[in-house]
């Protein structure tokens, strides 16, 4: 926060680096299973909404006649869902649970947003990963099109960032934001189709999803990688969502940081 805090891109990957370690290290100390619940967590979502939608009450994906259709479908949109709320989730709280460190520190406090962001990544390359081999696996594709799916992960991460520095901020300067944020992710949740398909919504709705960035990610990643249809513009939709939430949250974080300085 002071003209001492490091400035040049060398010493803020080496800060991110360390915030980073401490990170992992204080998210699984003290825990049995440790690293290994950076896997049992996503793996027990799936398995649940897969039991609850999928075998309960039979929802089917039309046009994706495979045998595990709707467990791919599931994936894809979790995929993007569960390091997306992991993220907002930990990152919202950053500035003002580190208040008195920056008080006493100098460093730029854009790290604590990122380290978030950067501690999702692991839950983000297991989803994926994980999409891709059973995919293969069962027999859908691999297509040309999964070569567009390193583009839909940056643009992922960097809609995440953005809207991350965007909350961690509103949040420091307003504590009803993070109430207000664990209310909204619920809500997020089922107007993005994860655990239904987008066939299963009226044809006359299709272009309200143009209106929620992650229901454009998902739509994204299930055409790339299962070749499942997509409401015409969500490509750029998605693109201008990109820009919204990347620069905008970029710019709001730099333009109250004044105030964060005030306020320490």
């Amino acid at each position: 926060m002071s003209s001492a805090a490091p400035r040049n891109p060398r010493q803020l990957w080496v800060l991110w680096r360390y915030w980073m370690m401490r990170e992992f290290k204080t998210r699984y100390a003290g825990s049995v299973l440790g690293f290994a619940w950076a896997f049992v967590q996503p793996l027990a979502t799936l398995a649940i909404f897969y039991v609850l939608f999928g075998l309960v009450l039979a929802v089917r994906v039309p046009g994706l006649d495979v045998g595990n259709g709707y467990l791919l479908h599931l994936l894809a949109g979790l995929a993007v869902w569960l390091p997306f709320t992991d993220a907002i989730g930990r990152g919202v709280g950053s500035l003002a649970a580190y208040e008195d460190f920056l008080r006493k520190q100098p460093m730029p406090a854009e790290i604590l947003p990122a380290v978030s962001v950067g501690g999702s990544l692991l839950v983000l390359g297991i989803g994926y990963g994980l999409l891709l081999v059973l995919s293969v696996a069962q027999g859908v594709g691999p297509y040309a099109s999964m070569a567009w799916l390193p583009v839909l992960v940056l643009a992922q991460i960097a809609l995440t960032f953005g809207l991350t520095l965007l909350l961690s901020m509103a949040h420091f300067l307003w504590r009803d934001v993070g109430s207000m944020v664990a209310f909204a992710l619920q809500l997020w949740f089922y107007v993005t189709p994860i655990v239904y398909p987008l066939s299963q919504v009226p044809e006359k709705f299709h272009g309200w999803f143009l209106f929620n960035p992650l229901a454009c990610l998902v739509l994204m990643v299930q055409s790339t990688v299962l070749h499942m249809p997509v409401p015409p513009g969500t490509p750029v939709a998605l693109a201008v969502w990109v820009v919204l939430l990347a620069g905008g949250g970029w710019w709001f974080f730099r333009s109250m940081k004044s105030a964060l300085g005030e306020a320490l």
